[in-house]
């Protein structure tokens, strides 16, 4: 007998790519899958069809904190009473997965994504009590490099119900081919030797840093950003930077991509950068290396993880502005068989560590195996 569907209920950021990409996974395998959004949230138009939308009352809507928390318990055990789902999934720590363990649902699961445990957690000593009872009651917690899931151990999950998971790639689509030379020609890059930088324009990704590498590049290399979710304050610093290094020009900027256009946005790219202050496996490093293109990155722990073996020269501390400039320096000397050498490489550890069925297909067992353990229990909610 197959199995039969499940039912699924997500708390996340229903505008993230990688929420969408997470949720649509399970929605096109047939589970009945619903986001649970707080009220005010402004969802955009991006999610399948086939995926509902209940929403909730969010503790913070109240000025008084503690009623607040007890009419979110009340608002959301409304929903998942009717819903009835066999896993409560959270994606994202700080927040979403307060709302989880607020819910007094079970089982649930976290997924974290990086600055929310590494950043978010020692900013308050009320945010880490939160972050801490909300991972100890988790049922599975999920990180996507061994890293960030010793992290979230000593933040407080119990080793036991650890796992680690990638968001992974879609590795049909994000592949290697021919520079798209119409795209090329609609962002005026004709003649030009791209650096995309995929992150957004926030003071956590260090933009900055590479506006001054950039000074001592090749004057025919331009840096490529996206304007997605950008912070505007740091969007007009790092500009009036490049304005004041005599590099302005050479910056260029884009609204936010479509998905199926960033494939096309990495192969135009003579190298991608991913330099932030800190992180776990950032999605664009392994959406780069699927397309064989390559990567300059801060040498962090979870990214060492991709790229310590494979290419260590193009790893560089943080804010290391001349580390940063010779690593792309380096990057741009290669010759065509060394690029082509390294690119396939890349590749394989994706396609061999990060394709994203395998970790979906991993996420649906465990949840499966979540389910029956509750049924056995026979709870739903404490």
């Amino acid at each position: 007998m197959p199995d039969q569907p499940l039912r699924l209920a997500f708390l996340g950021d229903g505008n993230s790519i990688h929420v969408q990409r997470w949720i649509g996974w399970f929605a096109d395998r047939g589970h009945a899958v619903t986001l649970l959004l707080p009220d005010g949230f402004e969802l955009g138009p991006v999610l399948p069809n086939v995926v509902s939308i209940e929403r909730f009352a969010p503790y913070y809507g109240s000025r008084f904190k503690p009623a607040g928390m007890v009419r979110e318990r009340r608002s959301l055990r409304r929903v998942l009473a009717r819903l009835r789902p066999d896993v409560l999934h959270a994606h994202f720590l700080t927040e979403y997965g307060w709302h989880a363990w607020m819910s007094g649902f079970h089982p649930y699961a976290i997924t974290v994504w990086g600055s929310d445990v590494t950043m978010s957690l020692r900013r308050a000593r009320r945010t880490a009590l939160y972050g801490r009872v909300s991972l100890r009651s988790a049922d599975m917690v999920t990180g996507d490099s061994v890293a960030l899931v010793e992290a979230v151990i000593e933040a407080g999950a119990r080793r036991d119900r650890t796992r680690l998971v990638q968001f992974g790639v879609d590795t049909a689509r994000f592949s290697p081919g021919p520079d798209p030379l119409g795209l090329r020609r609609r962002l005026d890059l004709v003649g030009r030797r791209v650096l995309f930088s995929p992150r957004l324009i926030r003071p956590l990704y260090r933009q900055g840093v590479a506006v001054e590498a950039l000074r001592s590049l090749p004057e025919d290399v331009v840096l490529l950003m996206t304007r997605y979710q950008v912070d505007e304050a740091e969007l007009a610093a790092v500009l009036a930077r490049a304005q004041a290094l005599g590099v302005g020009e050479r910056v260029r900027t884009v609204p936010s991509i479509d998905h199926g256009e960033m494939p096309d946005f990495y192969r135009m790219a003579e190298a991608v950068l991913t330099i932030p202050e800190t992180d776990a496996t950032p999605v664009t490093l392994l959406e780069a290396m699927a397309t064989e293109r390559p990567v300059v990155a801060t040498d962090l722990p979870s990214v060492r993880e991709w790229l310590g073996d494979l290419d260590p020269e193009t790893l560089v501390p943080v804010g290391d502005v001349v580390a940063t400039a010779a690593a792309i320096a380096r990057v741009l000397g290669r010759g065509a068989g060394e690029r082509l050498e390294m690119g396939r490489g890349a590749r394989a550890i994706v396609e061999e560590r990060a394709g994203q069925d395998v970790h979906m297909r991993s996420v649906e067992a465990a949840y499966r195996q979540l389910a029956a353990g509750a049924r056995q229990r026979g709870r739903r909610q404490s």
